[in-house]
């Protein structure tokens, strides 16, 4: 699925193509990524992948960020002894570095990981210091990667700022969701509502919605007890733990969003349906006000709750069976008005009934 989610989804490879394309053109990067960022390790591994293709002269490396001095870090890293004993007082660590054909630091994309937040406005000034001082050969590229999006507001000219919140939006996770749901344990007519609801549940953490969607109508039938299960037995793709922070008030009022989205539309599916059948008794009926004391002059006008009326009372004859159906529908209508949540089963007889 990680591969799936960083080459098959528009904008998360999108996002990727930008890193890649800044890092060509020889510009620093401030990489804002969430802490649950998708399949961390497998981004990296393509954004390393495809720089080595794009200019297979630098390396990558990946550093943790030093608690020393930048300059005087990347100095004794990737300087020689007899290069280092040249460096004076005189300049700045980024100046002389800037300065030096001779180097190996000029051969690397150097990605900055676990930046204190006290340690950016170094690694800032230190790129723009060291890029002043270039002339005209190839420099370092450094990727500082945090999951601060305000640290970017901060970053200076000359430096990429690529924010993956400001480049992945809600209909990505839906379109994935919608994506791997194929192979999972859910009816079929029940797929759309699964996807729907786990992308509006989980949509802060693709991972998360990757776990949910592979348990089908497990979720459907209890999300918050689902995601527990998960959190109890599963991890990140980097190891950690599932965070979930939504509370099930919170969760309950994304369960009916989602419902009214597919409920309603069939309730009126079945509507439709069932005056067409039965149009040549609700006509002579009419004209025939509706609860608000206006007048139904068209079948096509006539609300299910009326409609239910009208057999109640003897106006309209059903068999026993379309009478119960009538009945679900028009209480599903009611459920869903008045803010309330349908049990599972009943929304897949519902779905299933609506044509």
């Amino acid at each position: 699925m990680d591969k799936l989610w960083w080459n098959s989804i528009t904008k998360a490879r999108r996002f990727i193509e930008d890193v890649v394309e800044a890092a060509v053109q020889e510009k620093s990067i401030v990489l804002a990524l969430p802490e649950n960022v998708p399949w961390r390790n497998t981004l990296m591994q393509i954004i390393e992948d495809e720089l080595k293709q794009a200019n297979p002269e630098k390396s990558f490396d990946m550093i943790n960020c030093p608690e020393d001095e930048v300059g005087k870090f990347l100095l004794d890293k990737y300087c020689k002894k007899e290069k280092k004993a040249t460096y004076r007082l005189t300049t700045t660590y980024a100046a002389f570095l800037g300065k030096s054909e001779d180097i190996v630091l000029n051969d690397r994309y150097v990605w900055v990981e676990n930046i204190p937040e006290k340690k950016y406005s170094e690694w800032i000034n230190f790129i723009n210091d060291y890029n002043k001082n270039l002339g005209s050969k190839s420099p370092a590229i450094f990727i500082l990667e945090t999951s601060d999006e305000n640290i970017v507001n901060s970053t200076k000219k000359g430096i990429s700022k690529i924010v993956f919140d400001q480049k992945i939006d809600t209909y990505d996770k839906f379109t994935f969701c919608a994506l791997i749901s194929s192979d999972n344990k859910c009816s079929e007519i029940l797929r759309p509502y699964l996807v729907e609801l786990v992308s509006a549940v989980c949509n802060e953490d693709i991972e998360l919605c990757a776990e949910c969607i592979r348990e089908g109508s497990k979720f459907l039938s209890d999300p918050v007890g689902t995601i527990n299960d998960i959190r109890s037995v599963s991890f990140r793709s980097d190891g950690r733990e599932f965070i979930f922070s939504k509370t099930l008030e919170e969760v309950n009022i994304l369960i009916w969003e989602t419902q009214l989205k597919h409920i309603f539309p069939a309730i009126e599916r079945y509507r439709n349906n069932f005056i067409r059948r039965f149009r040549y008794m609700i006509e002579p009926k009419l004209p025939l006000n509706n609860p608000y004391g206006e007048p139904y002059q068209k079948p096509e006008e006539v609300e299910i709750g009326t409609l239910l009326y009208l057999v109640n009372s003897s106006e309209i004859y059903l068999k026993t069976k379309e009478l119960d159906m009538l009945a679900r529908f028009r209480d599903a209508r009611n459920t869903i008005a008045h803010l309330g949540i349908l049990e599972l089963p009943e929304m897949e007889f519902l779905l299933k009934n609506a044509y």
